[in-house]
């Protein structure tokens, strides 16, 4: 696995923050809008965005709240906050026939997005996250990340920490993660680049309706391993709407893309290479 390169920072002004976003550049071909889930950032997507940057203009979200766009000081974190920062970023960025990518929350963001804005989305891809109110492995999630602080005495810590939620992936992955989910202090230590207002602004209602609602083609991904999107309601999801497809990838959990890359990669260009013209 090769590391990525850098891509282009980018700000937007919308809604009296500042959003960062990063571009992988080649703006001629077709849109790819990622979207990182709760606590990550853009740059989580680095290594899925490398692989897909010569064949699309790959551009990457840090969600209000996340790496390296402002915090929202009111608390505002609300689904529909995080809809208008999409919003901003394709009315600033001109994106257009875009593919939309998110992942966990940013799963739900996107197909909330693609809902509301049909004629913007020319393909969805969500992965692993489901549209109930209740989810007793999301809900155990929230409970280990009130638990554990912000700052980790190294650089090490935070990979280990990395790990122990996705074991699969490499510590090439780890370490790049670690690097830019988190930032260094004077006293050597690293802070997570996040608002932790979000955690508890968060909001997880029943989506079932608004899910039902989405029309283009879209792809569910799991990872078979993963406990929050169950092959049961996976199933239900793909029975809801028309043009849907599930992909459930053997070996890993709900960071499958993070665990797995070269699989996730292939799995989202075998739904793109067959979608119509």
């Amino acid at each position: 696995m090769t590391a990525p390169p850098q891509p282009q920072d980018k700000y937007i002004q919308a809604g009296g923050l500042r959003l960062h976003y990063v571009d992988w550049g080649n703006p001629a071909a077709q849109t790819m809008l990622l979207l990182h889930g709760l606590q990550d950032c853009a740059r989580s997507w680095d290594f899925f965005a490398n692989a897909m940057r010569s064949d699309y203009h790959v551009v990457a979200l840090d969600h209000r709240g996340h790496g390296d766009s402002d915090r929202a000081a009111s608390g505002r974190y609300s689904l529909t906050d995080y809809v208008s920062d999409i919003e901003a970023v394709v009315e600033s960025a001109s994106l257009r026939d875009i593919v939309l990518v998110g992942h966990s929350a940013g799963g739900r963001n996107a197909f909330l997005y693609s809902m509301r804005h049909a004629d913007a989305v020319k393909a969805l891809v969500v992965a692993d996250v489901d549209p109930d109110a209740v989810n007793e492995e999301a809900a155990a999630m929230f409970r280990r990340y009130d638990a554990e602080s912000d700052e980790w005495e190294s650089m090490d810590a935070v990979v280990e920490r990395l790990r122990s939620r996705q074991p699969g992936s490499t510590q090439e992955m780890l370490t790049h993660q670690a690097l830019h989910m988190t930032q260094g202090a004077r006293d050597g230590t690293r802070v997570w680049k996040r608002d932790r207002r979000l955690l508890a602004n968060y909001e997880r209602p029943d989506l079932w309706v608004e899910w039902s609602q989405v029309r283009c083609p879209t792809l569910i991904v799991r990872g078979r391993q993963s406990n929050l999107l169950t092959h049961e309601v996976g199933i239900r999801m793909r029975e809801a709407i028309p043009l849907a497809r599930l992909a459930e990838l053997e070996g890993g959990g709900h960071w499958f893309y993070q665990e797995f890359p070269g699989a996730f990669d292939a799995t989202v260009r075998w739904f793109l290479e067959d979608l119509p013209g």
